[in-house]
């Protein structure tokens, strides 16, 4: 067993409560447990309180010991980065405590940026095979995370997007419009610092955002189409720093970048 630190130190304490709940579920002590799990008291009292993260072998041991029919492994992969929902919960509490984030997007608008019709037919798009009450719990759970943000003064927000998101369109002009029109107040209210960058840039490989809690160090938040990761190894949330900085010096400027949205803009009003 290895111990857990920064943000991931989280992710063992959410999958200690859940042990430890499954477990009185059961009626089994801890030293009962223990000693079919053949690991001391104290180790599992560690993991049950998160201060331990176990090994992916012992967890299909608990699992089993507690016939949760593979509840508690399938946990830990979502907890780990393998599952979206698990690692949004997460993400959502460290953007809302955040003093600042720095994003990279080269698909659509970062989704504190969007307007709810563009983020259900991001939803739609990147994710098929959801139901209609999926999509639902999914759309308003990103619109509670944007509205917040546009409602705060904090964090602030730098974001470098790929000049293809301002010229792609997830649905009718009118929404296209809508949310140009949106990304244009928020740059105008100062709420956002937005750069569009063109050709090509370091940001391809993937969207990410570097976030910085109060009081504590930097952590990225990677995702693909079906996963979501939080990074927090100093040395690796360094090398999103350098990436994060490429990217910028490659993009048009802020002002640049208005001008060339308002100017899309335009073009979809007039056309």
């Amino acid at each position: 067993m290895t111990t857990m630190s920064g943000a991931t130190q989280d992710v063992a304490r959410r999958f200690g409560r859940e042990l430890s709940r499954l477990r009185e579920n059961a009626d089994i002590t801890q030293a009962k447990l223990a000693k079919e799990l053949e690991i001391s008291s104290s180790h599992l009292s560690n993991i049950e309180r998160g201060e331990r993260t176990p090994k992916g072998s012992l967890i299909a041991q608990v699992d089993k010991a507690l016939s949760a029919d593979g509840h508690l492994v399938r946990l830990w992969e979502e907890l780990t980065g393998s599952g979206r929902s698990v690692w949004l919960d997460e993400l959502a509490d460290l953007e809302r405590d955040a003093t600042a984030i720095m994003e990279s997007q080269t698909m659509m608008f970062p989704a504190l940026l969007q307007i709810e019709a563009y983020a259900k037919a991001a939803v739609c798009t990147l994710s098929p095979w959801m139901t209609q009450h999926e999509i639902a719990v999914s759309v308003r759970n990103r619109m509670e995370r944007a509205e917040r943000f546009v409602a705060s003064e904090s964090p602030i927000h730098w974001a470098v997007i790929d000049h293809s998101v301002i010229t792609r369109k997830m649905g009718s002009d009118d929404l296209h419009r809508e949310q140009l029109s949106h990304i244009a107040d928020l740059i105008s209210d100062e709420r956002v610092s937005l750069q569009v960058v063109c050709g090509r840039h370091p940001g391809m490989a993937g969207p990410f955002k570097i976030i910085s809690p109060p009081g504590a160090s930097d952590v990225v938040y990677a995702e693909s189409a079906h996963s979501g990761q939080i990074i927090d190894t100093p040395e690796d949330v360094r090398r999103f720093r350098l990436v994060y900085g490429a990217i910028q010096a490659a993009a048009l400027s802020p002002d640049e970048s208005a001008r060339l949205i308002l100017k899309t803009l335009e073009g979809l009003e007039h056309g």
